[in-house]
């Protein structure tokens, strides 16, 4: 049977749903270093001193070496800081000092109900593109917040560990490291 409607209805209105991509850009756009509270600061102090003694304890380790020698013959000039010396393009920056944050692979870790990740594996990137801006320590510091919001949010979010096999670390590929 076909229902007759004899009073006119509003037009329905269209929900707009954001997609994962403007959610990422609204949450982005809208950080500011007063949400940043004085217990959350002193968290992310001790997370990046944390992510420099990993990276001063993988110093020695052979992929490093060949990463300089690499950049010794194909030197990109810029004004990004190599943990251990040296000044080198923003790119490069971030691919070694985020392998050597995560080399001896003690550092942080965030276990959700999605699986496991480690955050300050976009320490390396998100100070090379800090540098590379001019950023202050505290931008730094919250451009840092920011990313580990955001890969925490993915982990909680898209599981992967109870298969019993470890996904790969996206946002560390999207950070370069």
């Amino acid at each position: 049977m076909i229902e007759v409607i004899t009073e006119p209805q509003a037009p329905r209105q269209k929900t707009q749903t954001r997609s994962a991509v403007e959610h990422i850009a609204a949450f982005t756009t809208a950080a500011r270093p007063s949400s940043l509270t004085p217990e959350i600061r002193q968290l992310y102090k001790r997370n990046i001193l944390d992510s420099l003694g990993c990276a001063i304890a993988a110093l020695p380790g052979r992929p490093f070496q060949a990463l300089r020698e690499q950049f010794e013959e194909y030197r990109a000039l810029g004004r990004c800081t190599l943990i251990g010396g040296g000044k080198t393009s923003a790119d490069q920056a971030a691919l070694f000092n985020s392998g050597l944050t995560r080399y001896v692979d003690l550092l942080d870790s965030y276990m959700s109900n999605g699986g496991l990740c480690h955050p300050s594996d976009n320490f390396g990137a998100v100070l090379a593109a800090a540098e590379e801006a001019g950023a202050s320590g505290e931008e730094f510091m919250l451009a840092l917040a920011v990313s580990y919001e955001i890969q925490c949010q993915f982990t909680a979010a898209v599981p992967g560990h109870g298969e019993g096999v470890q996904p790969r670390d996206s946002t560390r590929d999207i950070g370069g490291g």
